[in-house]
């Protein structure tokens, strides 16, 4: 609006009469929430809206005529009136002032005025005023300047200040001493006014007011510096927590008094402040929500549109949102301020009749501005009517939200982060049971990805959840009642034990919910633990009770009852030691108090005692009282646990007349030694001739445990071994002892129930034997290193032999090609004679040659791929294969620990004997391999003739032939060829043939480490 306009015309309503003007400005002022008013030249009020009616509590008519001194000091008034003058004068526009409104009840309302004189031909002929309310509070400059007033009059004469004020007054001489305390300050600070009068006020408040402060020494600080420097101290605030249940807030005022008979002395204030302190936090808070409130009313952008939509009017909120100055917008469509899709779909236009239909419209939105921006708009359009209600157009109210609006954003933001999180799995879901979010460890358990279950239903993406009637009847009792509900079950889908509790809102359901199957398997262990134990109280073998700490039956298993011919009712919270458990006259009742003492002191008491029945049998109980205790290790109770053993001392009173036989046995062991021995390790008997070998006599085993015998490096050696046989296993040990060597075989030794319950050993002198083997292992390492020189003159005997042979194999061919002509029928026989006993013997030297080099000559041996190896072989072959017809499948073979060239001539020989030896039939051969551990066994078949199994062993001696030369060539090597390779590489060959049926030649190599097919 402008504060420069005509009053009959105004550039804000355009060119409208004054019915119409006034009926829009009616609409405007009810359309913010600001107090605005209108004063005549005279400073009367011609119109007031109802925020001033509410915020002055006077009634409309109390206002309009009456002159704004009502409600303001004269001094504001004429403060107001020169601001006017000049603001016409000066061709300014809108003042600001900070004052206080009366209101009806008297009370100062802190304001914030903003007034717009109107001017005609530069006279002022009245002025609008915007209010806005700052918070109320007490009118504290009237209440200064009578404390002032009053200070003044103190000065002068103390005397005159009564007693019943509510302000506490403290006078103190040019010495500092106190001349004048009142009532006040007796109530405020605890004090009595005889006690005090006279005293230095510094001992007073450093010894009696400090004490009851909360912060003593701040005040302590600050009113004895104003002492030494004679200062004024105003408005200093402290607390006295001295005063009951509700600690009182004080405010001290302080001043040198320059007059009168305590001149050079203070006079001090005490103001009861604490109900101003109590509201503060409520006017603090008021005053928050009140500026919220007029910070929106400064962000409106407010203008007018007429019938059809165009901008007829433009205010400085419109031009600050919206970048457009009033003469760029007038006369365009509203609809420029939307976005292009929102104008495709016609928003704009279906505002406006919503608004005419309605009454008003709210809308928000994303809205352009001049520089191609967008903002988040909050938008009223309310329309505007005459006094005949004829539609004059459109108020349009926009505040620019987009702050708000980043900030629900953000909001949101965090809030999913929030939800991600939750360390338990987490999802929502909305009333038709739909995703709406899910948590990182929801996604988990669920096993389906967020992506893939917003937006779907829980029953469709889970169907078997239907059939679920705790599923179900949770979900959608939730959504009915509105109340919390939970559930715990094994979902078989999921595999895991869920617990889920759901809390459901209007908008959906809440769920979280964890895996608790470890918490499940827990209480099913613990309930299991509790049906052992009460299968073991409940034991027909096992006498069982159940103590208090401090012995007092709490139960005993019916086992023991039957025992004794008792009765529970009969020992139930009696000590333990007195029951018919222990026999009367046995002896044992001192014993069985001592051993509960023990356990209820947290000791485990094992034992061991002869007792006798009521029908007079005797009979031995062996058991231990196990003290019971809580987390924090305290016992609570005892468990009596113990068996009749009555059959076991009978079966050791049988083994100790039966020792007497093993003994008679044992002393005649020849060559050694023999021991028997019991669950304690201790020796009960050792006899044997070995003992004459040994620096013990039998007497020294006999009674003792095993490891008061041997040294330490034996007993850690036969230890084991004994355990062993306890347990019902047999072992065997080989140690060295007093310079001999020993082998001791350790065997259990069982009753007819095969129940063990005692060892032997038998010993055995190997002293002689390990000789031997040493002696024999001596001879196998020279044999080996005889075999090493074999193998280097079969070398060098096979080198040497190649030269002079290649020379009788050259002349022989001399003689061929210069004399056939003259050699007769016999003398070319014999020629070719010699010339193929040459060459048979060069293949054999060949032979010879490869064979001595397998050991030496070989590549290292390393991963390597048989199949390349056997591709290799084949294609080597492929003549002889398509001469025979020959048809040879292969299985995918492994990867092995070996030397490829050797692998290969393994190849190439038991492949060349399968065809070569294949009948006469086309030769069909298969090559395989199978996994054996860690080794490969590799396996030609053919279908050939076959090998008579007298002469499967034979084969792969060198230079061994079962068929003639004529039959089948060869130089005999080749099989002892592949067995010594095989052999180098730590594997076996061996042949499986019966004649006729073809034969099956296999080899076993080490796989490779690094995996195989």
């Amino acid at each position: 609006m402008s504060t420069r306009s005509d009053p009959a015309a105004s550039a804000f309503w355009g060119d409208a009469d004054d019915d119409v003007a006034l009926e829009r400005y009616r609409t405007l002022v009810e359309t913010i929430d600001d107090g605005i008013y209108q004063l005549d030249a005279d400073g009367r009020f011609v119109a007031v809206n109802d925020v001033i009616v509410e915020t002055t509590g006077y009634d409309r008519e109390d206002l309009l005529g009456e002159h704004v001194s009502l409600l303001l000091d004269e001094d504001d008034v004429d403060a107001i009136e020169r601001e006017l003058a000049e603001a016409v004068a000066t061709g300014c526009d809108v003042s600001t002032f900070e004052l206080a409104v009366r209101t009806a009840d008297g009370d100062p309302l802190p304001c914030e005025v903003r007034i717009s004189p109107l001017a005609d031909d530069d006279e002022l002929c009245g002025s609008i005023g915007v209010v806005r309310v700052r918070g109320r509070s007490e009118p504290i400059r009237c209440l200064e300047s009578f404390e002032a007033a009053k200070l003044e009059r103190s000065y002068g004469s103390v005397g005159t200040i009564p007693d019943e004020t509510n302000v506490g007054v403290v006078v103190l001489n040019d010495a500092g001493e106190v001349k004048w305390i009142d009532e006040t300050v007796e109530e405020y600070l605890g004090l009595e006014r005889g006690r005090v009068l006279g005293r230095d006020h510094r001992s007073v408040i450093e010894g009696t007011v400090a004490d009851r402060l909360a912060d003593p020494e701040a005040f302590a600080q600050r009113v004895l510096a104003t002492y030494e420097d004679d200062s004024y101290l105003d408005r200093f605030e402290f607390r006295v927590t001295d005063a009951g249940d509700d600690p009182r807030w004080l405010e001290y005022r302080s001043k040198p008094i320059e007059s009168g008979e305590y001149a050079g002395g203070r006079i001090e204030l005490y103001y009861d402040i604490t109900d101003q302190k109590r509201s503060e936090s409520e006017l603090r808070e008021s005053r928050e929500a009140f500026q919220s409130l007029v910070d929106a009313v400064e962000e409106y952008a407010i203008f007018r549109l007429d019938p059809e939509g165009t901008v007829i009017s433009w205010n400085e909120g419109a031009k600050r949102i919206k970048g457009y100055d009033r003469e760029e917008i007038v006369g365009e469509h509203f609809s420029t301020f939307y976005t292009q899709e929102d104008r495709a779909e016609g928003i704009p236009e279906r505002n406006l009749e919503r608004a005419t239909e309605n009454g008003s419209v709210e809308d928000e939105g994303w809205r352009v501005r001049k520089d191609g921006s967008r903002f988040w708009a909050n938008v009223t359009i309310t329309p505007v009517l005459d006094a005949d209600g004829t539609h004059r157009g459109y108020l349009k109210v926009t505040r620019d939200m987009t702050d708000r609006w980043q900030r629900e954003q953000e909001l949101e933001s965090e809030l999913q982060r929030v939800l991600g999180r939750v360390s338990d799995a987490f999802y929502a879901v909305d009333d038709e049971f739909r995703f709406t979010h899910v948590n990182d460890r929801a996604a988990e358990l669920l096993e389906h990805s967020e992506e893939e279950l917003l937006g779907e239903r829980i029953w469709d993406v889970f169907p078997d959840l239907v059939d679920l009637d705790e599923v179900w009847n949770a979900f959608h009792t939730a959504m009915e009642s509105q109340e919390p509900t939970s559930y715990e079950l094994y979902y078989d889908t999921l595999d895991f034990w869920v617990e889920a509790n759901l809390y459901p809102s209007e908008s959906g359901i809440s769920v979280y919910f964890r895996d608790v199957t470890d918490r499940v398997e827990r209480e099913r262990d613990l309930e299991r633990t509790e049906r052992r134990f009460e299968a073991i109280f409940e034991d027909p073998n096992i006498l069982v009770g159940l103590l208090e700490p401090d012995g007092t039956v709490l139960d005993i298993n019916g086992t023991a009852m039957d025992y004794v011919d008792a009765d529970l009712e009969d020992v139930t919270d009696e000590p333990f030691w007195e029951t018919p458990w222990w026999g009367e006259g046995d002896g044992v009742q001192d014993r069985v108090r001592e051993w509960t003492e023990r356990a209820a002191a947290g000791e485990y008491v094992e034992f061991e005692t002869d007792l006798t029945r009521p029908n007079g049998d005797w009979y031995t109980l062996n058991g231990v009282f196990r003290p019971v205790t809580n987390d924090d290790g305290e016992v609570v109770s005892i468990i009596v646990s113990d068996r009749d053993i009555t059959e076991r001392r009978r079966r050791e009173r049988e083994l100790e007349e039966s020792e007497q036989r093993y003994r008679t046995l044992a002393e005649y062991f020849p060559n050694g030694l023999v021991t028997l021995f019991d669950h304690d390790l201790e020796y009960t008997l050792a006899a044997g001739q070995g003992f004459d070998k040994l620096p013990v006599d039998p007497d020294d085993l006999e009674g003792r445990s095993f490891d008061d015998v041997w040294p330490a490096e034996t007993t850690e050696t036969l230890e084991p071994a004994f355990r062993a046989a306890l347990n019902g296993e047999q072992r065997s040990v080989e140690l060295e002892y007093a310079g001999r060597e020993w082998v001791l075989y350790v065997v259990p030794i069982t009753d007819n129930r095969g129940d063990v319950f005692a060892g032997v050993t038998m010993a055995h002198d190997i002293t002689e034997r390990k000789e031997y083997q040493r002696k024999l292992e001596e001879t196998i390492d020279q044999l080996e290193e005889s075999n090493k020189r074999l193998e280097q003159f079969a070398y060098a005997a096979s080198h040497d032999l190649q030269e002079p042979l290649r020379m009788v194999s050259s002349y022989l061919q001399l003689i061929g090609n210069r004399y056939a002509d003259t050699l007769d029928e016999d003398g070319t026989e014999f020629l070719e004679f010699a010339i193929d006993g040459a060459d048979r013997m060069r293949d054999m030297i060949d032979g010879l040659l490869a064979y001595s080099r397998v050991e030496t000559q070989g590549e290292p041996i390393e991963p390597v791929e048989l199949d390349p190896i056997l591709e290799d072989v084949l294609a080597d072959l492929q003549l002889r294969i398509e001469e025979t017809d020959a048809e040879i499948t292969a299985e995918p073979l492994p990867r092995v620990e070996g030397d490829a060239s050797q692998l290969r001539q393994v190849f190439q020989n038991l492949l060349g004997n399968a065809l070569e030896y294949s009948g006469d039939g086309p030769p069909r051969v298969h090559v395989d391999a199978e996994r054996r551990g860690d080794e490969w066994r590799i396996s030609v078949h053919d279908e050939g003739i076959g090998i008579d199994p007298d002469d499967q062993e034979s084969v792969f001696e060198v230079f061994n032939r079962l068929h003639s030369r004529d039959d089948h060539p060869g130089t005999g090597i080749g099989l002892a060829l592949c067995q010594r390779i095989v052999e180098r590489h730590d594997g076996e060959i061996w042949v499986d043939s019966e004649p006729g049926e073809g034969s099956t030649f296999s080899f076993t190599l080490l796989a490779a480490d690094d995996g195989d097919r």
